[in-house]
């Protein structure tokens, strides 16, 4: 995306002063309280400026705290193996966070207007093989699901036919069970 055209007043603040700002803004000041703490320290900004970079730092909290939440319902969405949900959850956030990238406006920090979603040619390429990547990370976490389940099918087959080998069952017995678990051709 487009990076913007200048920073704002706020972003060419030392990091320790915008730091300070997401502090207090974090513990619950408003803006007018942090705007008296930025005069104790004799920083002199706008207070429509630091109320854009405020509303900025929601927004991006929002972001967070939505990426979380969708992350952690989508790790107790999937499955009981954990690398499965694991796996799982890494899929889908990476297909929002693509999502985000492709559909997200940027906010000119001095207008507070959106922005056009611009992409120049390297950062579409980096965009279709990260799409190509995520395509072939759900075929792989795919084909190592059917391969688990073949396996655990495979064992319950192998675990059923010596437990009716065990209780004496004829050959035509332990040989229906075994089909019956592994399918009629196997």
């Amino acid at each position: 995306m487009a990076k913007p055209d200048r920073p704002s007043s706020i972003d060419r603040l030392p990091a320790e002063v915008r730091d300070l700002i997401a502090s207090l803004r974090r513990d619950g000041s408003t803006i007018d309280e942090i705007m008296a703490k930025l005069g104790e320290l004799r920083v002199d900004v706008s207070r429509s400026a630091l109320g854009r970079h405020v509303k900025s730092l929601s927004a991006i909290a929002a972001r967070m705290r939505e990426s979380r939440a969708i992350g952690e319902a989508l790790v107790a969405q999937f499955g009981e193996e954990p690398d499965n949900r694991l796996a799982r959850a890494n899929l889908e956030l990476m297909h929002s966070v693509v999502m985000q990238t492709i559909t997200a406006a940027e906010i000119d920090p001095e207008t507070g207007e959106a922005k056009p979603v611009i992409f120049d040619p390297e950062q579409a390429m980096f965009l279709a093989r990260s799409l190509q990547s995520l395509a072939s990370a759900e075929k792989t976490n795919s084909d190592r699901m059917i391969k688990a389940k073949e396996l655990a099918t495979r064992e319950a087959a192998k675990k059923a036919e010596g437990a009716a080998k065990a209780k004496g069952l004829s050959a035509d017995t332990v040989d229906f069970i075994r089909k019956a678990v592994l399918g009629s051709d196997a």
